[in-house]
């Protein structure tokens, strides 16, 4: 009897301490609006609680937030952690419920941004990438890899004919000046025939008269005329750039990012960085279909060209 008893006893010691593991789970993330809502309560609490500052109000806004919690948005789910500054808030003083009230208020305009936000359309994105990297090539041609070959055999030629030498029982420097000669005429020979053997020098090289400048301004016109945004924002990046190449920031090429191109700036020309900065994050935004167009965003990357030209 009594070992039936022991037994009993242990199945519902057993049964007891299942039951939180299968009931009592996690708390399941909550919705955006929630959060939103919950952020919204807790900061009018420390609003009204500034009037008459005790711990114990502080405490009632961190338990309103309820941090740590999991939020649900379109974009999957996102575990927003404790908050630190809210923590080491003390609430003692009017001073501690008023940083109280502006974190959370910057807290409610994220979150209320992130819930407007559009998820990435993944086929925009891959059509920006496309004419984002439409006339760029990212691999040598054919014949830029011919003379890097040739120029790889004659400095193996060169060095072949070296070693040769220092086991010829001749004067040293009369052999090499002799295979320097041979080598010399073979090296002009073939610039002639091919051109630069460093495929960037002859593209730096290319004069005003052989390469024919864009006109930005004409094609953010003619794109703002058709309605097409996009394009006008592209256009007016270009000559943003083209701005900054002229001034000497950045190197004119057209596969210049526009994060090279904010820390360019940073460093060569600060006191335009604040617009340059804003309008190339326009720029990112637009091309990888992270926003819409708009005729402001135009009219920023304008401004930004004008600010580089002033400054």
């Amino acid at each position: 009897m009594r070992q039936r008893l022991l037994g009993a006893a242990a199945a519902a010691c057993a049964a007891l301490m299942a039951f939180p593991a299968a009931g009592w789970g996690a708390p399941k993330p909550i919705s955006g609006n929630d959060f939103v809502a919950r952020l919204d309560h807790a900061r009018r609490l420390a609003e009204a609680d500034a009037a008459a500052p005790a711990p114990p109000k502080m405490q009632a806004v961190r338990e309103a937030l309820g941090l740590p919690l999991d939020v649900d948005l379109a974009g999957g789910t996102v575990r927003v952690p404790v908050d630190g500054l809210l923590d080491g808030l003390r609430g003692t003083t009017a001073e501690d419920f008023r940083n109280a009230d502006d974190h959370l208020a910057a807290m409610e305009d994220d979150a209320r941004a992130a819930l407007s936000a559009k998820p990435p359309d993944a086929a925009r994105m891959a059509a920006a990438l496309r004419e984002a990297l439409r006339g760029i090539r990212t691999e040598p041609s054919l014949f830029e890899r011919v003379r890097h070959d040739i120029w790889v055999f004659i400095v193996s030629l060169w060095q072949r004919i070296t070693r040769a030498v220092n086991r010829v029982p001749l004067p040293h420097g009369l052999l090499v000046a002799v295979a320097a000669g041979i080598l010399a005429v073979v090296v002009v020979v073939l610039i002639r025939r091919l051109g630069y053997l460093v495929p960037e020098r002859r593209a730096a090289g290319a004069g005003p008269g052989r390469q024919k400048r864009t006109d930005w301004d004409r094609l953010a016109r003619e794109a703002i005329a058709r309605g097409d945004l996009v394009e006008a924002v592209r256009a007016r990046y270009g000559a943003l750039l083209a701005a900054l190449a002229g001034r000497g920031i950045v190197p004119d090429t057209p596969s210049l990012t526009a994060g090279e191109c904010r820390r360019a700036v940073a460093g060569g020309l600060p006191g335009a960085y604040p617009v340059v900065a804003k309008a190339t994050t326009i720029f990112e935004s637009v091309m990888y279909g992270r926003v819409e167009a708009t005729a402001g965003d135009v009219a920023t990357l304008a401004a930004a060209e004008r600010s580089v030209k002033a400054a």
